[in-house]
């Protein structure tokens, strides 16, 4: 028989007596394999996620301070990859069936919880959220460079707009397209281009955040979008990629420098625009910066 994996189970109930009870029935279910840590207030969920790593989240749906399907939106765009499970009375059956639909992994009755079910339940969620990343990262994925595709990066990077609105920071969206790709094609050949678009995606990761998100485009271009940023954020990144830049040029060994046409453009908390409207706007400083290079070249 195969021994379960323990679990780390992170609980967002404020009313004590309900917590101590869902913490009592998966205690003597679990048996020693895991446990069941309690947040009473939204703030000391954040807290917790920021400290720990948890398997699941049980969120109770009457939640004061985080009224409706706000507290699950929050805590769900912040541990996307982590099942959360809503926890919800008979009153509450509506507001269940919206978080469904919004990326709950269950909805559990609290009258009719067992220490049994409960554990089943947080299982079977698990397996369905392992499933499910799984294919997210089949869809959404580069193949080449193990980076967020343009799909991806569309679908992630409307999703931080929407919450830009509850923010108190912007965004500051990166758009980089790695030079002269068609004469390393043509030169080296396509094997040395691959390794080219590899490497400027390594060094992407090695300059941004892993919070921020980084994608390939298409062909050479990169975006990024840079998340709880200022304005004033633009000249650090800059000066920290040319630098990422300088070093791999100096240890790479080729005969070819690698380089980027970069533009940048911000939204600042609040801010009402599209992430269309904003890669228009970073492609504009693209392409001029890459026909001033081109000028240069020619004289």
């Amino acid at each position: 028989m195969t021994k379960e994996k323990k679990l780390n189970v992170l609980l967002v109930e404020d009313n004590l007596e309900d917590a101590r009870r869902i913490q009592d029935l998966l205690r003597e279910a679990l048996r020693g394999q895991g446990a069941c840590t309690c947040a009473f207030t939204v703030g000391e969920a954040f807290e917790k996620l920021r400290e720990l790593t948890f398997d699941a989240i049980l969120l109770d749906l009457n939640f004061p301070g985080g009224p409706g399907l706000e507290t699950f939106r929050n805590i769900h765009a912040q541990v996307r990859m982590t099942p959360v499970l809503v926890l919800a009375s008979q009153e509450d059956l509506t507001l269940a069936l919206q978080a469904l639909r919004i990326g709950a992994q269950d909805c559990l009755l609290k009258p009719q919880i067992t220490g049994a079910s409960l554990e089943r339940a947080i299982r079977f969620a698990i397996e369905r959220q392992r499933l499910q990343t799984e294919l997210h990262d089949l869809l959404l994925t580069d193949s080449l460079t193990g980076l967020y595709n343009r799909r991806g990066f569309m679908l992630l990077a409307n999703e931080q707009l929407k919450l830009l609105q509850r923010s108190t920071q912007g965004l500051l969206l990166f758009l980089c397209d790695v030079d002269r790709m068609k004469a390393i094609n043509n030169t080296f050949g396509p094997n040395r281009g691959d390794q080219t678009l590899i490497d400027s995606a390594n060094l992407l990761r090695t300059t941004f955040r892993s919070s921020d998100i980084i994608a390939r485009l298409g062909n050479d271009e990169f975006a990024i979008l840079a998340i709880g940023t200022l304005p004033s954020t633009e000249e650090l990144l800059q000066a920290r990629l040319q630098a990422q830049l300088n070093r791999h040029n100096a240890q790479s060994g080729r005969s070819y420098q690698l380089t980027f046409s970069t533009g940048i453009s911000y939204v600042g908390p609040g801010g009402q625009t599209t992430i269309e409207r904003l890669l228009a706007m970073a492609n504009d400083q693209v392409m001029e910066q890459k026909k001033l290079k081109s000028d240069a070249e020619t004289k």
